[in-house]
């Protein structure tokens, strides 16, 4: 009797893990993972009235889940956070607003690309650099 049991369990246990072996893993998770579209955004400032004033700066800028490799920025995760507190709206930028001098000398900040998978194109020209750090922040601040 005992055999008899011995045998059928160590049958079922055989047949179990052929099953699964054929089967493959049981998973909950969806066969393909689809992540959500990240950002990736060429940023540009330059002083004076147009974004080819002077010797503009570029930098670039990729935020999840694309990684980063590609990050020229040099505060990557806090422009990020910014660009995603205005939902990719750079106009809506008002980090630290606060009382600049009333000097006119413009710098331009520019910003194509993608936020969230979508077209994203910006374009404005501030006052006078503390102008441009107060609004955008981290953003245009390279």
């Amino acid at each position: 009797m005992k055999t008899t049991r011995a045998l059928a369990l160590l049958a079922t246990t055989l047949l179990t893990t052929a099953l699964a072996s054929i089967a493959g893993p049981i998973s909950t998770a969806s066969p393909t993972t689809v992540l959500a579209p990240g950002t990736s955004l060429r940023l540009t400032v330059a002083h004076g009235d147009t974004p080819s004033s002077g010797t503009p700066r570029t930098v670039t800028l990729e935020c999840p889940p694309f990684g980063g490799t590609a990050t020229t920025h040099p505060d990557p995760v806090t422009a990020c956070r910014l660009v995603d507190s205005v939902n990719g709206h750079l106009a809506r930028l008002n980090v630290d607003p606060g009382v600049c001098t009333d000097q006119y000398d413009p710098y331009t900040a520019t910003a194509s690309g993608t936020y969230r998978g979508r077209p994203l194109s910006f374009r404005h020209t501030y006052g006078n650099h503390c102008v441009l750090v107060r609004t955008a922040g981290e953003v245009f601040d390279f």
